[in-house]
């Protein structure tokens, strides 16, 4: 005869929420006062907790990535516009890790890339940012 257990009780929540915090069994048996074995018997894969245990992690996995998006979002502008001024110092080899980076982020990096250009494609894409950094280099050598 199968037990009527309600999983939404305390003791249960305690556990599903200790060990979405990365306590061990031992841990939150001890904490909860209850064999170890009984905390392995709730979250294995025919166990009591696993379905509820699955429930409150993709809600937490939620929560967390939209706290992370949120964060991102905010410094995103400010990291676009330090790249795009560090295109502007003194060391070529600043600038060209700068340009790498941003054609990285906008293209897909090098070797990995899923377009339909070919090699004189990127050659004459190539030679344009050349054009393009000379003409600035140019630009802060007759301004100075």
């Amino acid at each position: 005869m199968a037990k009527n257990v309600d999983i939404k009780n305390e003791k249960y929540q305690n556990a599903i929420r200790l060990k979405y915090g990365d306590f061990t069994y031992s841990e939150i048996a001890q904490l909860l006062k209850v064999s170890h074995v009984t905390v392995k018997r709730w979250f294995r894969s025919d166990g009591l907790l696993k379905d509820e245990y699955e429930r409150y992690e993709k809600e937490r996995n939620k929560v967390r990535d939209k706290e992370t998006d949120t964060v991102l979002m905010k410094h995103a502008e400010t990291a676009s516009k330090m790249l795009v001024s560090l295109m502007g110092a003194k060391s070529d080899a600043m600038k060209f890790r700068a340009a790498k980076t941003i054609l990285d982020f906008v293209r897909g990096p090098a070797g990995g890339r899923d377009d339909d250009l070919n090699d004189e494609e990127y050659k004459r894409s190539s030679r344009q940012i050349e054009e393009i950094l000379e003409k600035y280099k140019n630009k802060k050598t007759v301004g100075n």
